[in-house]
């Protein structure tokens, strides 16, 4: 049986239904995202099987253990919050420290642990400060290492890093990934940060109104989305409408297509790639420089495409310019409804 399994979950505010009949496994150690908008329900979702929320219906268990109806500190859950939670009248060490207080551990024991988390999310030097006295990256890190000091049998990550700065985060989601590997940690991520998702997770479940739309590693939800809604939270996809799909890419299921801006080559088709047969002009409408890839816009007459490229001297178009464009026959999606 899998390290943690959700079947036919549901929840209901009174009369709001939140989700319903959610399913799904995680193995043990495993980093999964739930991913998506906000009010999708993942927070909501996670609260559930922390025990923090009550269900309507439906079971969790974990190794092999029925928790549905557990209160939450009988769980063996650690979480994280975007707030933080700590106290503001202790130190670090002291925030740290106090879920090991309260179980009654030997203080002797409470001082190694504590001292090896402390080294674990490189908080040495600040461990005797207050909070008020220490950045929003260490404060978080406070709540990580308050977390992880209990080992926990799965960690939960509420938002941890929505209220930090572009650094910082950067930062601070490397550190938590590579504490997970280490300690082996089974973790749930709440996000609606498409990066995160991408760089921290094993696995993603993208939701939407209350479902779980899709669900894989984050090359297959990025490089082959299911349906119109996935594409569209995913990436910068072009979606092209079923009459353009069947002229373009000679399509004939009669479904929409979408196609990522860096699977169109202008002009030339790439080497080693097989492209559509089909040449599509088109007139250069907009540029925009992203760093290292320069996005053009191109208006076909039927449809306006995004298309990313390399941004280097050897070859920029302009404004007005008359292209033609190439699409990669296997990156070319075709969309549930």
């Amino acid at each position: 049986m899998s390290y943690v399994v959700v079947q036919n979950l549901a929840k209901s505010f009174g009369d709001t239904l939140v989700f319903s009949n959610i399913n799904f496994t995680i193995e043990k150690g495993e980093f999964i995202t739930l991913l998506g908008p906000s009010g999708c329900g993942k927070s909501t979702l996670l609260r559930c099987i922390a025990g923090l929320n009550s269900v309507s219906d439906g079971h969790i268990m974990v190794e092999g253990q029925e928790i549905t109806d557990l209160p939450p500190q009988k769980r063996g859950i650690g979480m994280v919050f975007q707030a933080y939670a700590l106290f503001p009248n202790m130190t670090a060490k002291e925030n740290i420290a106090f879920g090991l207080k309260i179980r009654g551990e030997d203080k002797e024991l409470i001082e190694k642990k504590v001292k090896e988390v402390i080294e674990i999310v490189e908080l040495q030097g600040r461990e005797d400060h207050l909070i008020d006295e220490l950045s929003g990256g260490q404060r978080q890190r406070v709540a990580l290492a308050r977390a992880l000091v209990t080992r926990p049998r799965i960690l939960f990550l509420d938002e941890p890093l929505s209220a930090l700065d572009a650094k910082i985060r950067k930062r601070l989601r490397y550190l938590i990934r590579q504490v997970q590997k280490d300690m082996g940690l089974t973790t749930i991520f709440v996000t609606h940060d498409q990066e995160e998702a991408m760089v921290m997770s094993d696995r993603i479940f993208l939701m939407n109104a209350g479902n779980i739309v899709q669900s894989g590693t984050p090359d297959e939800v990025y490089t082959r989305p299911q349906n119109e809604f996935v594409a569209g939270f995913m990436g910068n996809y072009n979606i092209v409408n079923e009459a353009l799909s069947r002229d373009y890419f000679g399509t004939t299921s009669g479904l929409k297509t979408a196609v990522r801006p860096e699977a169109i080559f202008i002009n030339e088709k790439a080497q080693g790639v097989e492209c559509t047969e089909k040449a599509v002009p088109g007139k250069i409408i907009f540029k925009q420089l992203l760093g290292n890839v320069m996005r053009y816009s191109v208006d076909t007459k039927g449809a306006e495409f995004s298309v990313d490229v390399l941004n280097s001297n050897e070859q920029i178009y302009n404004e007005g310019d008359e292209v033609k464009l190439y699409f990669t026959k296997s990156e070319i999606n075709e969309l549930r409804a």
